[in-house]
C-alpha cells in the first residue's frame, strides 16, 4: 500500500490536488512550502503553480463514535482516515463520579464557591427573572415543562460536541480539496420505512418501524445483538448441543396469560432450545426472570444519534449524495475491501468506481481527555495539613514533568506510545495505540522512568498514529 496523499494550498489560498509526502517533504526542506494544518497534514506554496484539478469524490461515513473519510480520484484513492471520538460511557462515568465528589461536599467541611449571577447554559431547569427588593436582578429557577425556553434545535451537550465534529471535520477536508469537489455522505445503516413502501416520503415516516409486531421483534433482535439471553448463542450459529442452526424468538418476561403487553423493556431475545417448557416452570431461568420481574433495558443510542445527526446533515450540506449503509456494504464487497469505517468511506466516495487502482494506508485519529478538572482529590483534607480554602489544583496529569506533556507521543524501547498519566516528577504510564498499557521491558509492573522515554511528537487532545 502507498501512503496517503499530503494536501497542498496554493500561495493565493486556493486549494490544489493532494501532491505525494516525499514531494510535500521536499518542498518543506527547501522552504518553498509551510505547515498550515495537522489534522489533516495540509502545506501551503511559497511560490506560483499551476491549479489544474482532476475530478474527487469526498466520501464520510458517519458514526456515533467514528467517523471515517476517504477521497478518491480517478479509482485512486489519495487518502483514507479513520476518527474516534470520546466514548459516551466514558463521559457518563465521569460525570457519575463528578457527581458522587460534589454529593460528599455537601456533608464535609469543604471550602464553598459562590453561585454565579447568572446560569449560562440552560440544561436541566429554565430561569424566569423575578424582582427582589425592588430589583429585577434575581433569576429564579423553574421546573422543566415541554414549554421550557430553550432556543430551537438545541441539543444536550454531550449530542451537540459529537454533532458539531462531524461537521468541523467534514469542512476542514472541504476546505483543503479543490472547489467542484464531491460529497456523499452515509446517514444510516437503511431507511427500513423506503424498504416497505418505496413511495413513502414527508409525514408518512412518523408512522414507522414500531407499528407492526414484526419490526417490534426486528427491534429486540437488533437490541439484544441477535443473541439469545439465556445461552448467548448466536442465532444463525451451529448450537454445540443439537448440532441445529439457533433460531430466535421473543419471549414475554412477564407471562401473557397474566395480561402482558408488548412493551420492549420486558422482551427478550431467547432461542428455541432455551425457550423450552422446562424453563417455563419453578426452578427454569425463564421462570426465574418472571419472578424476579426481570427487565432489558439497553437502548439503542447510536440509533438515536443518528436520527438526529440526518436531519441536521442534509440540511447542512444540501448539494451532498446522501446513501445508506447497506449500499455501501454492497459496494464495499464488490470493491474487494475488509470491513473497516475508512473503508466504508471508499466505497461511499466510490459508488461508480467499477475497481480500485491504488490504496494507501489508512491515518487515524482518536480524541482524548487532555486534563483533569478536579480542583481536589476526593478527600482534600485526608493527610492534608493546609486548609481546604488554600487547596490548589491537582497537577500530576496537567502539568509538564521534565518537558513531557499528557498524551505525547513517546519512543520506549522499541515500541511507540502515548504518556497517558505521571506519577510524580520522574515517572509515567504509556499506551499503545490500542489503549493497553505498556510495561516495563522485562519486568510486569507499568510505570517508566521519564529517562528512559524519548519524546517524539507533542499532542493537544487529539492522537494520530497508522497501522
Amino acid at each position: 500500500m502507498e501512503n496517503c496523499k499530503v494536501f497542498v494550498i496554493g500561495i493565493t489560498g486556493k486549494p490544489l490536488m493532494p501532491t505525494t509526502p516525499r514531494k510535500a517533504r521536499k518542498l518543506l526542506k527547501s522552504k518553498r512550502a509551510k505547515v498550515v494544518s495537522k489534522r489533516p497534514f495540509t502545506i501551503q506554496l511559497k511560490y506560483k503553480s499551476g491549479s489544474a484539478t482532476r475530478p474527487i469524490e469526498l466520501g464520510i461515513d458517519t458514526g456515533s463514535q467514528h467517523i471515517g473519510v476517504a477521497v478518491l480520484s480517478e479509482g485512486r484513492i489519495l487518502y483514507k482516515t479513520e476518527i474516534q471520538l470520546r466514548d459516551t460511557m466514558e463521559k457518563r462515568s465521569l460525570l457519575e463520579t463528578r457527581a458522587s465528589y460534589r454529593r460528599g461536599r455537601r456533608y464535609r467541611k469543604t471550602r464553598y464557591r459562590h453561585p454565579k449571577f447568572r446560569f449560562h447554559a440552560k440544561r436541566v431547569y429554565s430561569e424566569k427573572l423575578i424582582t427582589r427588593n425592588k430589583h429585577k436582578t434575581h433569576w429564579k429557577k423553574l421546573p422543566n415543562t415541554i414549554n421550557t425556553g430553550r432556543q430551537e434545535g438545541w441539543l444536550p451537550p454531550s449530542i451537540q460536541s459529537k454533532v458539531d465534529h462531524h461537521f468541523n471535520w467534514i469542512d476542514r477536508y472541504l476546505a483543503v480539496l479543490p472547489a467542484g469537489t464531491h460529497l456523499s455522505i452515509e446517514v444510516a445503516r437503511f431507511d427500513i420505512a423506503r424498504m416497505k413502501d418505496p413511495t413513502i416520503h414527508g409525514e408518512l415516516y412518523q408512522r414507522g418501524p414500531q407499528y407492526g409486531y414484526e419490526n417490534l421483534k426486528a427491534y429486540v433482535f437488533a437490541r439484544d445483538g441477535y443473541k439469545c439471553q439465556c445461552c448467548k448463542a448466536k442465532a444463525g450459529s451451529i448450537s454445540k448441543t443439537t448440532g441445529k442452526r439457533v433460531k430466535l424468538v421473543m419471549h414475554h418476561v412477564q407471562m401473557r396469560s397474566k395480561g402482558a403487553t408488548d412493551n420492549p423493556k420486558f422482551l427478550a431475545s431467547v432461542c428455541t432450545e432455551c425457550h423450552s417448557a422446562k424453563n417455563h416452570q419453578p426452578g427454569g431461568i425463564l421462570y426465574k426472570w418472571y419472578e424476579e420481574n426481570k427487565a432489558f433495558k439497553r437502548e439503542y443510542r447510536d440509533s438515536t444519534f443518528m436520527n438526529i445527526l440526518r436531519k441536521r446533515i442534509m440540511k447542512h450540506y444540501p448539494s451532498a449524495r446522501f446513501t445508506y449503509g447497506n449500499i455501501t456494504a454492497t459496494d464495499r464487497k464488490r470493491l474487494l475491501l475488509a470491513k473497516t469505517h475508512a473503508n466504508d468511506a471508499v466505497a461511499i466516495a466510490g459508488y461508480n468506481t467499477p475497481e480500485i487502482v491504488s490504496n494507501c494506508t489508512a491515518i487515524y485519529y482518536k480524541q482524548v481527555r487532555k486534563k483533569k478538572r478536579s480542583l481536589h482529590e476526593a478527600s482534600p483534607r485526608k493527610g492534608r495539613f493546609a486548609p481546604n480554602r488554600k487547596a490548589k489544583r491537582a497537577n500530576k496529569n496537567t502539568k509538564a514533568s521534565r518537558g513531557f506533556f499528557l498524551w505525547d507521543k513517546v519512543l520506549i524501547g522499541n515500541t511507540v506510545g502515548w504518556i497517558c498519566g505521571f506519577s510524580g516528577e520522574t515517572a509515567a504510564y504509556a499506551v499503545d495505540k490500542d489503549g493497553d498499557y505498556i510495561p516495563v521491558p522485562g519486568k510486569e509492573y507499568k510505570l517508566h522512568q521519564l529517562s528512559t522515554m524519548k519524546a517524539l511528537k507533542h499532542n493537544n487532545n487529539w492522537i494520530s498514529y497508522s497501522k
